[in-house]
């Protein structure tokens, strides 16, 4: 029994050094990808940081997942004398949220911010938008806290292989993201243009709607970032297609939740889904426009007022 538990002691170390080396080898090859992402993605999240240093002192930020980045167009509130910058990327939970704002709320230096908030981002588990994030931005202290704070061996591998693409060979520095991606195309201030649509009307089953506490906890970090600085900020949600509004079973138990700590907007608008929506969660151009018209008339409806010290306890 000895022999052998030396052995094994002897052979760990070996196997941990040989499994480090054959993923920062071969990561990037197509058949190891389960584990890591390549960088560029139709979410553009590698462009997003990127022109990041192009705007400062903006009047609106908005934060949030693939609703956000492909809902908020930055051009047509430039239209109407607002600056802004959309910091969305595909499936963001506010884990990942409170990592970018930590780099870049600063920066950014917003007037007020607009977080979109949605049902299944609240109960997600944050493994997708963290491996896309490692994958596409600079490797910062916070993100590694993130990476291991999920316990997720995805993202433990994706980490690996984001500190050997980033720190021994600097592909993420040299790397040029395409600005159209399939029918993805990036627009200059964080906004993703699509124009297809892929609407397919379909049933779905009644849903309870839950909260992992791991995001009630960071969104309720990234909400303390702004009151620490005295910025406005409003959560929203964007509404859903009839069908899969319908599913949610307890949607005004969320609706609650969010309400709980601070300035929270839902409003159903006329929406026809076969004409303003590109899928069931996603609104498509007709959407957008009538959306950000929406939202502009709300933001016009309500000045900006200074966040109070301490967010509400749901």
């Amino acid at each position: 029994m000895k022999p052998f538990l030396r052995r094994l002691l002897l052979f760990l170390p070996v196997a941990l050094v040989g499994y480090v080396l054959l993923l920062c080898l071969f990561g990037d090859l197509g058949w190891v990808r389960t584990a890591v992402t390549r960088m560029g993605e139709e979410g553009h999240l590698n462009s997003r940081v990127k022109d990041i240093r192009h705007y400062h002192n903006v009047d609106i930020l908005f934060l949030g997942s693939s609703h956000c980045y492909r809902t908020f167009d930055t051009r047509f509130f430039a239209a109407h004398g607002y600056t802004s910058f959309n910091l969305g990327s595909s499936n963001q939970t506010p884990v990942q949220t409170y990592v970018l704002l930590s780099r870049y709320l600063d920066s950014l230096n917003p007037k007020q911010v607009i977080f979109e908030v949605h049902p299944d981002i609240m109960r997600n588990d944050g493994v997708e938008s963290a491996v896309n994030l490692l994958c596409n931005t600079p490797l910062t202290p916070q993100a590694t806290r993130m990476a291991f704070s999920l316990h997720n061996m995805k993202v433990f591998n994706t980490w690996l292989y984001a500190v050997y693409s980033q720190k021994v060979c600097h592909r993420l520095e040299r790397f040029h993201e395409d600005t159209l991606i399939r029918a993805y195309r990036y627009i200059p201030g964080g906004f993703c243009e699509v124009d297809t649509n892929e609407f397919v009307r379909k049933r779905y089953p009644p849903t309870t709607l839950t909260i992992a506490p791991r995001q009630l906890r960071a969104l309720r970090q990234c909400i303390q970032l702004f009151r620490d600085r005295h910025i406005p900020y409003t959560l929203v949600e964007i509404q859903d297609a009839y069908q899969l509004r319908r599913s949610f079973t307890n949607h005004p138990w969320f609706e609650q939740q969010m309400s709980a700590l601070g300035p929270y907007h839902y409003q159903i608008l006329p929406m026809v889904d076969t004409v303003h929506f590109f899928n069931s969660n996603h609104l498509d151009k007709p959407g957008i426009q009538l959306y950000n018209q929406h939202l502009l008339a709300y933001l016009d409806a309500h000045p900006i007022t200074p966040s109070p010290q301490n967010p509400k306890e749901p």
